[in-house]
């Protein structure tokens, strides 16, 4: 049983701030406690208002599409709680899509007394958002238009900025929005990658949210025990030091580096290979040779931020999936070029997990002489950052990658060698090498996704069979959604040298702390209810069975290690996902799981 107190002055988190655009209003609204009670924040409450509010089978670029920007009730309440979520239709998948990101937006945001803002609407220029206490406005800015998103950063220093770059001005389906991106950050900046939610505020002619919140912790939560509340940030914050800090080593996630170029699961030259000669180049203990500054988000003690600098190349967090997919993938086998090629995409605004892949299936297309009148070859950086600019300011070739891989492949007739599932470009993980991943990318709720269910850890270190595949699947994606509603950090339990139950456990206790009534049990039965809704999502937009599949290049053998994830074991793990699941055999989700789940009230 969950039980949020209703009313109550412990649980200050169920106000949002609507802003409808193509009439300049804003407006404070409360949500319902029964809402509160069944999705708590986050990702939660950002898929339950898309659900009823966004009408099926609406261009993605529409005004009637909203743009939900969400923190969780345990920001600046409890350390670490700073990442926001942002959830829409993806412009390149046309389907659900959630994209969440570090700063420190999510503890302005409630700060200033929100969980969440709703973007509505559309304005007839260039406008921002302005939230501080003395005032809430939609200002012009046409001043702003073209900015890289560290101009914007750096104009309005004051604030914790929420904004776009080039790339989404002009609709590229794959464009980011960044949080706190500047020159010299204090804080770690945020980046919100994937599905193109960019270009949903491009489409709105939004360019930017400058927030700045002014209430105190305990006018957030006043009647928290304080000597709980002290006992559990003490017992977390030990369990960060001792479980976390080591995992995390140089920090941005790089020694998965290392980890995916032994297993030979890293992506190069678009997936034909699994490791190389020179991958060590690239691994963590190189970067950190180069490392100048480690930076954290507010309130958390964990400094996983990693500025380096390399021959005159800088740039401000450095992850792995941007080394692997810019590096090994497209053979630029070099720091000082991938610090380069990070912040450029970084500037313009644009996804580098998509970027990469695109600019790799353009390679591959040039080797095999089937591109025409347009040369790109592995390792051609110049070539490469041109073809970054090309595609954020849509010219020539640029014009057509700027639609995302799929429609791209498609238009040049390449459609066997574009590796992308759901219209959503595949992370860098090769699945062949980690069966489970293929299952993770197929049933992802946003397309071709690795951070739904990592099994990359596991798989590496037991043996697992193909129903043990199935059942770590669906226990990610459920604890994931769940974490993501309070937002917690995918650093912190991904990074966890050992199994972060104990972490979680005292997740569920914090926000315990703030009214709700929360087990471990009823905590990932929440998780599985937010994963059913944005299925059911996807299923109103069409999806069925047919797209929970795989890139042909998966079910062909390797070139490296003859490896091959065969049409009929994959058949046979998503028959056993989906009973599991308790959905019928298209991967529709059955009345009695809606039943069990609460959902059916909602439908």
């Amino acid at each position: 049983m969950i039980i949020l107190v209703c009313n109550s002055v412990i649980y200050s988190g169920q106000t949002i701030l609507r802003v409808d655009l193509s009439n300049d209003k804003i407006e404070d609204e409360e949500l319902p406690d029964f809402v509160v009670e069944k999705f708590v924040g986050g990702k939660g409450l950002a898929t339950y208002l898309m659900y009823k509010e966004v009408k099926p089978g609406i261009d993605p670029f529409s005004p009637e599409n909203k743009l939900y920007v969400f923190g969780g009730p345990l920001a600046f309440i409890y350390p670490t709680f700073t990442r926001t979520i942002m959830v829409s239709k993806s412009p390149l998948t046309g389907l659900y899509c959630d994209s969440n990101a570090g700063g420190s937006f999510s503890i302005e945001l409630r700060r200033a007394g929100y969980v969440g803002i709703v973007i509505e609407g559309k304005s007839d220029k260039m406008k921002c958002l302005k939230i501080t206490k003395e005032e809430k406005k939609l200002i012009e800015c046409e001043s702003l238009k073209g900015k890289t998103t560290y101009e914007v950063g750096d104009a309005f220093r004051e604030y914790s900025v929420l904004t776009i770059g080039p790339a989404g001005e002009n609709l590229v389906r794959f464009a980011n929005i960044v949080i706190d991106m500047k020159k010299n950050p204090v804080t770690r900046p945020g980046v919100a990658g994937r599905g193109g939610l960019g270009a949903v505020m491009g489409s709105k002619n939004l360019k930017a949210i400058f927030l700045k919140g002014w209430l105190k912790p305990d006018e957030l939560a006043k009647n928290v025990d304080k000597n709980l509340q002290k006992d559990l940030i003490n017992r977390y914050l030990k369990i960060l030091q001792e479980d976390v800090v080591p995992g995390i080593g140089v920090g941005g996630n790089l020694p998965v580096f290392r980890v995916s170029a032994e297993a030979r699961i890293l992506p190069v030259k678009n997936f034909q290979a699994g490791s190389h000669e020179r991958w060590e180049d690239l691994a963590d203990d190189a970067w950190g040779r180069i490392t100048v500054n480690r930076i954290t988000c507010p309130t958390c003690p964990l400094r996983c931020g990693v500025t380096v600098v390399e021959n005159g190349s800088s740039t401000e967090r450095i992850e792995y999936e941007t080394v692997a997919m810019n590096g090994s993938n497209l053979m630029i086998i070099s720091r000082k070029a991938l610090a380069q090629i990070n912040t450029t995409l970084n500037a313009l605004g644009m996804d580098t997990i998509t970027t990469g892949n695109i600019a790799a299936f353009l390679m591959e297309l040039t080797e095999r002489g089937l591109l025409k009148d347009y040369k790109i070859s592995w390792g051609d950086l110049e070539g490469y950052l041109k073809l970054i600019h090309d595609i954020a300011y849509r010219k020539d070739l640029g014009n057509i990658l700027a639609e995302g891989l799929a429609r791209a492949s498609k238009t040049l007739g390449a459609e066997e060698y574009a590796v992308h599932i759901k219209k959503l470009e595949i992370p860098a993980y090769d699945p062949r090498g980690v069966v489970g991943m293929a299952l993770a990318y197929a049933t992802a709720d946003r397309g071709g996704d690795h951070l739904r269910a990592w099994t990359v850890a596991a798989e590496l270190t037991s043996k697992l069979t193909l129903e043990d595949l199935v059942n770590l699947t669906k226990y990610l994606q459920d604890r994931n959604a769940a974490l993501w509603s309070l937002v917690a950090c995918d650093n912190i339990p991904g990074n966890s040298v050992r199994p972060p139950d104990e972490m979680i456990r005292i997740y569920i206790k914090m926000l315990n702390t703030l009214g709700f009534s929360y087990d471990e049990e009823s905590f990932l039965k929440l998780g599985e209810r937010i994963y059913n809704l944005s299925r059911l999502f996807n299923i109103r937009e069409g999806v069925s069975r047919k797209d929970d599949s795989l890139p042909p290049r998966f079910h062909k053998p390797r070139e490296d290690t003859g490896w091959i994830i065969t049409k009929e074991d994959f058949e046979k793990m998503l028959d056993t996902y989906y009973s599991k699941r308790g959905w019928d055999s298209n991967g529709v989700p059955l009345k009695e799981t809606l039943d069990k789940l609460g959902l059916l009230d909602i439908i």
